[in-house]
């Protein structure tokens, strides 16, 4: 499907709207003066085509420009793309508003809103230009991973800005770039159709293959070490089997068959019953609890029977100390009741203070009731230490009796472990076995191995010669000569300097003027010379495109490719896009006629290639003659006329 442009359209913030519009299969010139936005139409068309880096101007366009759209036309149908101008100072900006329908026209600002993005618009346009599986493989010495061509890599072939169409260095738009040479050289055999259409589909098919015959010959390989080592192994495990008890000691193993017979026994062992460790890991959770609630009970107990013998101790020493004391006043019974009082001691005579007598009395008294009651309380406190002692004893030999379960379910746990642990070794010996018996049975000497893998073998030489890279270049090669023979004739028609066969040499990515010895573009003098080469270049590729049905837009974008046929730029912008600049000029001039012979060369091969291929100039020269006039697409870009409208600045 053929894709071309019909509009460019540049939406004001304001929601007002330009619209510039191009004729399908013809070539469309944009002349003006300075200053008028004709070198941003590369960078917009760019732009809305998938590319997120926003390169347009700087100043007015970014300033009162909401957005940039393009309408294309791709066969039958208008595809209309839309993308915002980046926020604030951004440089780059993947959102994308996207249209397809029949005569479409361009919707109102407040109907724009984003619906998909760069990556998506990029996969949904190389479908539609039926872009077919093309997924490129570099050869093993290479590194760089393999990719698959998009309408992304057709680029390189629709633009020539205004520092590519004369460059000597690189021929193809952004080929100084890092990196892009390199997709350049990988894309262009699939565009050109050097590579086979399905050759995605053998290629994975090639590899897929490949990896299946290296997992057949390794086990083929192992079948062959375990065919040698089969015996020795296999005795090796009845070995290992007899040391845990799954085969008797005395069993006789020395042919290979024997020893099979005893592991395929062998493998079917299972243990009878396996103790389990729950109910166990429960009684002694069980007693754990009840020896933790005995140890309470008796250290409650032992501490009541110190507390009781403490008290009992203190109640002896209390009874004598009273005792001692109440002997000690029993001396008072010496004075007879009704003695008169005195300061004087009843018992030495001296006169100083002491007790009265009747006071003495008192507390002999007391002393006397208080030994009565430590006497009353003696045999109290002895039944209760007799009872105390009795249930710390009990108390004791529950804590003991509880100890010695708890020891011995703990002894029962150990011997299931190792119950357990030899289980788990016996499991482990048969697993061994059973891998080794699997095995054997996979690799048995009547395998279709064999036959597999020459099978496979037999596919794969049948894929080499399909996608044998030979032949792909002796294609490449094949196309490059037609090329050539289209670059020459076009070098012809426009009369360049060299009159020679000229060729496009793809691993250079240049032009070759084939005289008596190769002369790349970069060594020929004249800035004309390389405009021509650019030109024949990219010219015939377009032809070969569209002529094999390649996947490739039909359009050619070039800014201002005639400045080169001017002695300086003051009488380049001299012509300020006017007829009348254009006559100023020599008549007769060799640039001038040269400038007039590149417009018809373009103007005619859009024509033979009717209606497939459109090609968009914009320009400086406005020549007099009816077909160029007929090829402008608007009035000369002055006195006002500019991409941007100048009411849009005013504003």
């Amino acid at each position: 499907m053929t894709m071309q442009i019909k509009s460019i359209v540049l939406y004001h913030r304001d929601g007002r709207v330009r619209e510039l519009n191009f004729r399908i299969g013809a070539l469309n010139v944009i002349t003006g003066e300075s200053r008028t936005g004709k070198s941003a139409l590369i960078d917009i068309v760019d732009y809305c085509l998938g590319r997120s880096s926003f390169n347009v101007f700087e100043g007015v366009n970014r300033d009162v420009v909401a957005w940039y759209a393009v309408m294309l036309s791709l066969g039958g149908s208008d595809v209309f793309i839309a993308k915002p101008a980046p926020k604030d100072n951004a440089t780059s900006q993947s959102s994308v508003y996207l249209q397809i329908g029949s005569e479409l026209s361009p919707p109102r600002i407040d109907r724009l809103q984003t619906n998909t993005n760069d990556e998506r618009l990029i996969r949904q346009l190389s479908d539609m230009l039926q872009m077919s599986p093309n997924m490129s493989v570099p050869g093993e010495s290479h590194t760089r991973d393999a990719f698959e061509a998009t309408i992304d890599h057709t680029k390189f072939y629709l633009f020539q800005e205004q520092g590519e169409i004369a460059n000597r260095a690189f021929l193809f738009h952004r080929q100084n770039e890092p990196f892009l040479p390199q997709a350049i050289k990988d894309s262009l055999p699939y565009l050109l159709g050097a590579e086979s259409e399905d050759r995605l589909a053998l290629v994975r098919e090639e590899r897929e293959l490949r990896r299946s015959l290296k997992l057949y010959e390794r086990r083929a390989r192992e079948v062959s070490a375990v065919g040698s080592a089969e015996l020795s192994q296999c005795k090796q495990l009845v070995d290992e089997a007899k040391s845990v008890g799954l085969i008797p000691p005395d069993a006789d193993a020395s042919t290979l068959d024997q020893a099979r017979a005893h592991l395929d026994r062998a493998k079917s062992w299972a243990p009878n019953t396996v103790t389990s460790l729950e109910a166990s890991n429960d009684s002694q959770l069980e007693l754990n609890i009840q020896l933790d609630r005995a140890r309470a009970e008796y250290s409650d107990l032992y501490d009541a029977l110190v507390q009781a013998r403490s008290f009992e101790l203190e109640a002896k020493r209390f009874d004598q100390a009273v005792g001692e004391q109440a002997d000690r006043l029993k001396a008072v019974e010496i004075l007879a009741d009704g003695a008169p009082e005195t300061d004087s001691c009843p018992l030495c005579g001296g006169a100083h203070a002491v007790p009265q007598a009747t006071a003495l009395r008192e507390s002999l008294s007391t002393l006397e009731r208080n030994l009565k009651d430590v006497e009353s309380t003696k045999p109290r406190l002895a039944g209760r230490l007799v009872e105390l002692d009795k249930r710390v004893s009990v108390a004791r030999q529950r804590v003991q009796s509880i100890q010695s379960k708890l020891r011995a379910v703990v002894g029962t746990e150990d011997d299931q472990l190792a119950q357990r642990d030899a289980i788990a070794n016996l499991a482990r010996v048969v697993g061994r076995i059973s891998l080794y018996l699997e095995s054997v049975q996979e690799a048995q000497p009547d395998s279709s191995l064999p036959v597999q893998i020459e099978q496979m073998r037999a596919r794969l030489a049948a894929l080499g010669e399909l996608l044998d890279r030979d032949a792909v270049d002796e294609q490449l090669r094949s196309i490059l000569n037609r090329l050539g023979v289209t670059m020459t004739r076009l070098a012809a028609e426009l009369e360049l300097e060299l009159k020679c066969p000229y060729r496009l040499d793809l691993a250079n990515l240049t032009v070759v003027a084939d005289t008596s010895r190769a002369i790349p573009m970069a060594r020929m003098g004249s800035a004309s010379n390389w405009l021509g080469c650019h030109l024949i270049a990219l010219l015939a590729l377009h032809k070969h495109f569209i002529e094999n049905g390649r996947p490739v837009p039909g359009f050619l974008v070039i800014d201002q490719p005639s400045q080169v046929y001017f002695p300086t730029m003051a009488a380049y912008k001299q012509l300020d896009g006017t007829k009348e600049g254009f006559a100023l000029l020599e008549q007769g001039d060799a640039d001038l006629r040269a400038v007039r012979k590149m417009f018809w060369v373009l103007h005619e091969l859009v024509k033979e290639l009717s209606p497939n291929l459109q090609i968009i100039v914009t320009e400086h020269a406005n020549l007099p003659e009816d077909w160029f006039q007929e090829s402008l697409v608007e009035p000369a870009w002055r006195d006002g006329r500019a991409l941007i409208p100048a009411d849009w600045l005013s504003s």
